[in-house]
């Protein structure tokens, strides 16, 4: 686990705990995944991560790229609140992601 990053995602987690649910996102439509449940699936990863002070394994990793990739094609549709909310999710996945390849290699 790298400190600083897990830092930052525990920063961004406790803000993103914060915010309420954009109401934009109630109106995304789902070609590129449905958004609840993408929020809510990677929601669980970075919850863990937090949890477990920084440990991540495979499968969440996964989880957490393939959320990233779906709202990285949602994006361009949002704005406002929306559009940060999205953000945050995909900076956390980045990072998580980041540290777990990193922990691999050592």
């Amino acid at each position: 686990m790298n400190k600083a990053i897990f830092d930052e995602v525990a920063v961004l987690w406790a803000e993103h705990l914060g915010a309420p649910w954009p109401d934009d996102l109630y109106w995304v439509d789902d070609r590129d995944g449905n958004m609840p449940e993408i929020d809510g699936a990677m929601a669980g990863c970075v919850s863990d991560y937090v949890k477990s002070r920084g440990a991540v394994d495979e499968e969440r990793c996964r989880v957490l790229q393939e959320g990233a990739r779906a709202l990285r094609r949602m994006l361009p549709r949002l704005r406002g609140e929306a559009a940060v909310y999205v953000r945050r999710l995909i900076r956390m996945a980045e990072l998580i992601d980041h540290d777990g390849r990193s922990a691999s290699q050592v």
